[in-house]
This record gives C-alpha cells, structure tokens and sequence, in this order.
C-alpha cells in the first residue's frame, strides 16, 4: 500500500506544478488576448474609414476575442487553483479534499468537452487534445482519491508523510 501512496504523492506533486505552470500561463495569454481585443475594439471605433459591413465583422471578431479571453482567463485561474491545491495535498495529505474536488470537476468538464468536441466538429486534433485533457485530469482525480481513500483508512500520521518502515 505504501508504493501506491508513494506514486500517488509523487502524481500529485508533479502533475500539480505542470498544473501551476499551464495555469499561469493561460491567465497571461487571457489577460493578453482581452487588453487586444480592447485594442482593436478601440480601432475599430477610431476609423471612420470603414464600410457598415466591415465594421460589423470587425466588432465580432472584436467580441469574439473578448469572450475567448474572458474564457481562458477563467481557465487559466481554475488550473492554477488546482494545481496549488495539489501541491498542496501532496505535501499534506490532510488538505486533499480541495484538490480531490477541484480534480472530479476538471475530469467532468474535460469529458463534457470531448463529447461536445466529437458530436460537432470531429476534429482529429482537438479530439486528441481532449483525451490528452481527459487522461490528465484522471490522473490527478485518481491520485486525490488515492490519498483520500488512504485518509479515511487512519493511514495519515498527520502530516501528510508517509509512516515509518
């Protein structure tokens, strides 16, 4: 049982700060893509020069950007909160309901997101990446779980480290 506890601890921690990282960086690239599309959005009001149709293209798309930011923002926050709740519980089991939570709803929403992805586009590469969001996200659920199941049993001595050999 403790080599599982030990691989559980070592998913946790490792997958937790991959999860800190792509979080991280998808809060920049939100913020990034919701001050350009205010910086188009200011062009677009700027010139005059545009035809009625151009200018509605151009607003879409301008709204476009800004949803698509707004989303990967609060993407970005959602990985970064579970990766720091991972972390977390990997150096503490007793702080793992949080990442055993946050993890159960990245697994739903990533298998939501493949079966919307498959019923509409069936697009190859997406699919690939919503099995690769899928696998990530059991990977993590199942560490969680597995410390959270080793919780309940009374095999935490506390401090989230292992009993002594």
């Amino acid at each position: 049982m403790d080599g599982k506890i030990k691989n559980a601890k070592s998913t946790l921690k490792i997958l937790g700060i991959l999860s800190i990282l792509l979080g991280a960086l998808a809060i920049l690239l939100g913020a990034m893509s919701i001050g350009g599309g205010g910086v188009l959005a200011g062009g677009i009001a700027t010139s005059g020069g545009m035809s009625s149709a151009d200018a509605e293209t151009a607003t879409m798309v301008t709204g476009l950007v800004l949803v698509g930011g707004i989303v990967l923002l609060i993407s970005g926050i959602f990985t970064l909160l579970l990766g720091i709740f991972s972390v977390r519980a990997s150096n503490d089991f007793s702080k793992v309901g949080p990442a055993y939570a946050f993890a159960l709803i990245d697994l739903i929403v990533s298998v939501v997101g493949v079966i919307v992805n498959f019923a509409g586009t069936m697009n190859v590469s997406s699919l690939l990446e919503g099995v690769v969001g899928i696998v990530f996200a059991a990977c993590i659920f199942w560490a969680a779980k597995t410390i959270k199941d080793y919780n309940a049993g009374g095999g935490n001595p506390g401090n989230g480290q292992l009993p002594p050999q």
